[in-house]
Order: structure tokens, then C-alpha cells, then sequence
């Protein structure tokens, strides 16, 4: 069990003046930190620590002592190592010791490091912009208490804007690299990524106007050079989402600039890839991007372009069988990520196919025409297909937009989609499996949100199909209690 003793003999020989003494205490410290005697160990700073009050100067027994002392030591080792590298076990330690200092199962529940936060991220930064061989070590130190509320709020905007570009530049530079790359490079390439993305989720405040500029320049400069899928790739499709979540509604036409860089790789890959993850980023983006174009020839463009290839995911309805072997996670991790996949599709597929049918201002009469019956004659046939991603996807679109749609074109889809549900039943008779249950459901769910925006009255509302002698009776609007969201279970299945 440690006790004060053990404490005061780490402190003493890191406030040593000599570098080998320093080295013994960092190797004592690590002893103490690392196996069962850690828990004894962290109990006691932290109990040190939770004594002090938030004006008082720390306990030199506590976690925001010990962990000034490390960064001096630090500083001490940079500036003696001019012509060599600096020892990396300093920085594995500082790392270690903030991550069993956070830790709720070593050291409780409360914020140890708040006195230090600032000294801290100072020294985070100091080392982080000269010291090449402490990047990975420090990148998860502060990708660590980014995450942490309390902490990115001290963070002063000046120093956030600082780490921001200065991780947009390190991906820039990794991503227009040229000939073969060794693998310890593509790891701290991911973990620069890795990094960038943690900043760009969890800023302290709002996105500073100074540095918006510089970071849309950054994106498009970074996607010119993408030109293969992967982890990597992902990630950077990742942080491109989370900063047009973020900041999209303030980027103005900056986001049509954005869309021009991503757009080769988005549609080269979208119908061939077999990363899942990369899958429905690709969605989000594209959803991101059509919600936030202002500019009435834009939204055509995108939704032109979107269109097509939406029509053409969903006609690939065979892909779900061979994608559930792509992943390496588990069998319930892989049915979700299905799910959330062919969610996320049908949805962006409704919201796509709206704009589409929603009459534009700029575009000429015969333009709108043409595009609205392409995309309803798409809707049609999807649906006369027996897909049951289209059906899916119209039970999302009449949903959600159904109110907003023209009833002439509501009409339309509800005798396909009645004409389709009776045929699949009539086929379905003598093979009446659990998955052509779940796929008959979508069906009928399809048939009732369409019915629901139609007046009943202007409707013959009876249909009929053939299985087994029984008929089929569209419920009222206001029995159509059916949920949406259900769709994606039905999804998991097929």
C-alpha cells in the first residue's frame, strides 16, 4: 500500500537538479502507476488532492502538484536535448499520470486537475508545435481532456484556434505526401486526424470568424489529394461532418466551396465501397450538404447529382447479404451497423426525392417538369419493383414530407405501392417465410402513410389482394398508429 512516504520520495527525486536522479523518479513513478499497486497510489493523491480547496495552493501530495512537477521536467529535458531526441518515457508518463488521475475507478469522480488546466494545455502547446517525437504522446493527452466539459472551457479561444491549424496542417501535410509511406507514419497521420476531429467536436465555444477561412482552405486542400478509401480516409470524412454540423449554417457559400473538393471522391466510391463506416459518412455528408445550400442552382446541382445516385444504392438491394462479412465486429455490432446504414439511406433517399418534387424559383418551367416526373417515375418503379428499400424509403418520404407533397402525386405512389403489396402476396403465398413477413410489413407500411395525407374521402380506399381468400382493408388516418422508425428492425432481418 503506498503511502506519504512513497509520494514524497517521487517528488524529491523529480525536483532533482540532475538528470539521472529525474530518470529514477519517472521510472519510481511509473512503477507506482502501472499494476495493483496503482490503486493504493491514486487513492491517496486523490484524497490529498479533494482536501484543497479551489484558491489554495496544491498539496505537494496531490495529482495537480505532482503533474506540474512532470511538465517541468519535461521542459528541463527539451531544453538539454538540442541535438537529440528527448526521452519519450517523460511523455508516456504525463500521460499515464493524467489518465489515472481522470480515472473515476482509481482516483473517483471528481476533477483533480482544475487548478493546473491552464499550465497544462500552455504546456501541451508549447511542446506540441517544437517537439516532433512527443506528438503521439501528447495528441492523446489532449484528445483526453478535450472530452472532459469542465476542461476545453478553460481553454482560452486564441490557444484553441492555435491547435486547430496546427493539426489541419500536420493533415494536410500527411495526406499530399507522395511515393511509399512506412507504417509508423500513417499511424501518427490517423492519430493527427484522430486528434483534428476531437477539436473540431468539442470547441470551447463557438467557431471564431478569424479562422473559418483557413479551415474550409484546409478541407479543400486535403481532398484534392484523397484518392483511396480506408480508416484514414474515413476520419477525415468524419471531422468534414463534424465541423458542417458545427459550423455549416455560418459558411455560406464557403459550403459549396467544400463540396466541390469532396465530390470526386464521394461519388467514385460511394456505390463501390465496402466500409460501412465510410458508407454512412458519405450519407450524413450528402444530408448535411442538402439542408444547408442556399443558392437555388446549387440545390439543383446536388440534388441532381444525388439523385442519381441514391436511385442507383437503392436498386442495389443484394449488397446487404455480402456486407455483414466486411466487418470484423461482432455479429449484434454488425446487424446495427446495417441498420443504421439502410436508415440512414431511406432517409436521405425521402429527403432527396422531396427536393426533387418541391418546385424551384430559378429553374425553368420545362426543367421542372422533367425533373419532377423523373423523380416520381423513379418512385414508381422503385416501388413497382417489389424493393423493399424503395417501399422504405416512401414510407420515410410520405412520413415526413407527406403533408408538403402534392396529393395528385400521392395518389400516384399509393396504386403502385398497392399494386406492388398485392403482387408480392400473391407470389409470397406458398413461401410465407419470417423475412417476407417483415418485407410485407414495409409494404403495408408504405400503403399507410400515403393514405394518411390523402383525404379519404377522394379515395376508393378498399384494396384488395389475394392470399388465401383474405382481404386487405386500408386502416383510417387516425388508426394508423404504425411508427417509422420500426423499419430499420425489419432492416436487421432481411
Amino acid at each position: 500500500m503506498a503511502t506519504s512516504r512513497d509520494v514524497r520520495e517521487i517528488i524529491s527525486k523529480l525536483s532533482s537538479d540532475k538528470s539521472k536522479t529525474r530518470d529514477e523518479g519517472i521510472r519510481l513513478l511509473n512503477n507506482w502507476l502501472e499494476g495493483e499497486s496503482s490503486i493504493s497510489f491514486c487513492r491517496l493523491l486523490a484524497k490529498n488532492t479533494a482536501g484543497t480547496g479551489p484558491t489554495e495552493i496544491p498539496h505537494d501530495e496531490s495529482w495537480p502538484f505532482l503533474v506540474t512537477l512532470l511538465t517541468k521536467c519535461i521542459a528541463l529535458e527539451i531544453s538539454a536535448s538540442k541535438k537529440r531526441h528527448p526521452k519519450l518515457l517523460l511523455a508516456k508518463t504525463l500521460r499515464l499520470t493524467i489518465q489515472c488521475a481522470e480515472d473515476p475507478k482509481l482516483s473517483g469522480i471528481q476533477l483533480h486537475l482544475g487548478s493546473v488546466i491552464k499550465v497544462l494545455f500552455n504546456h501541451i502547446w508549447d511542446v506540441a508545435k517544437d517537439v516532433s517525437a512527443f506528438h503521439l504522446e501528447y495528441s492523446g493527452i489532449l484528445r483526453h481532456l478535450l472530452s472532459v466539459n469542465e476542461y476545453r472551457h478553460q481553454m482560452r479561444s486564441r490557444m484553441y484556434c492555435s491547435f486547430l491549424l496546427l493539426y489541419m496542417n500536420k493533415v494536410v501535410s500527411a495526406v499530399s505526401k507522395k511515393g511509399p509511406v512506412l507504417s509508423s507514419s500513417k499511424e501518427e497521420a490517423f492519430r493527427c486526424a484522430l486528434t483534428l476531429h476531437v477539436l473540431l467536436e468539442n470547441p470551447p465555444g463557438d467557431f471564431p470568424d478569424n479562422i473559418r477561412a483557413s479551415l474550409v482552405a484546409g478541407f479543400i486542400e486535403m481532398f484534392s489529394y484523397i484518392r483511396d478509401e480506408g480508416k484514414y480516409s474515413r476520419k477525415l470524412m468524419e471531422c468534414i461532418n463534424t465541423y458542417l454540423l458545427k459550423d455549416g449554417p455560418n459558411l455560406g457559400d464557403l459550403a459549396t466551396d467544400i463540396h466541390l473538393s469532396v465530390q470526386e471522391f464521394l461519388f467514385r466510391f460511394w456505390l463501390t465501397t465496402h466500409d460501412r463506416g465510410l458508407k454512412v459518412c458519405f450519407i450524413i455528408y450528402a444530408s448535411i450538404q442538402t439542408k444547408l445550400c442556399r443558392n437555388t442552382s446549387d440545390e439543383i446541382l446536388l440534388v441532381e447529382q444525388l439523385l442519381d445516385i441514391v436511385s442507383k444504392d437503392l436498386d442495389q438491394e443484394t449488397v446487404a447479404s455480402s456486407g455483414m462479412l466486411w466487418s470484423d465486429a461482432s455479429r449484434d455490432d454488425k446487424m446495427g451497423l446495417v441498420g443504421n446504414v439502410y436508415q440512414s439511406l431511406m432517409e436521405l433517399a425521402a429527403l432527396v426525392f422531396f427536393r426533387s418534387c418541391k418546385p424551384t424559383r430559378k429553374a425553368t418551367q420545362q426543367e421542372k417538369r422533367l425533373k419532377m416526373v423523373d423523380a416520381c417515375d423513379r418512385i414508381k418503379d422503385g416501388v413497382m419493383s417489389g424493393s423493399w428499400l424503395w417501399n422504405g424509403t416512401l414510407c420515410f418520404l410520405t412520413h415526413t414530407y407527406g403533408i408538403r407533397i402534392d396529393k395528385a402525386l400521392l395518389v400516384y405512389w399509393l396504386e403502385s405501392a398497392s399494386e406492388s403489396l398485392q403482387r408480392y402476396f400473391s407470389l409470397s403465398f406458398c413461401k410465407f417465410t419470417l423475412i417476407r413477413v417483415y418485407r410485407g410489413k414495409i409494404f403495408e407500411r408504405s400503403l399507410c402513410y400515403i393514405y394518411s395525407n390523402i383525404e379519404i374521402q377522394s379515395l376508393n380506399h378498399r384494396y384488395m389482394y389475394k392470399d388465401n381468400a383474405a382481404f386487405l382493408y386500408l386502416p383510417r388516418a387516425q388508426h394508423c398508429k404504425s411508427s417509422i422508425h420500426c423499419v430499420p428492425l425489419f432492416c436487421i432481418f432481411i
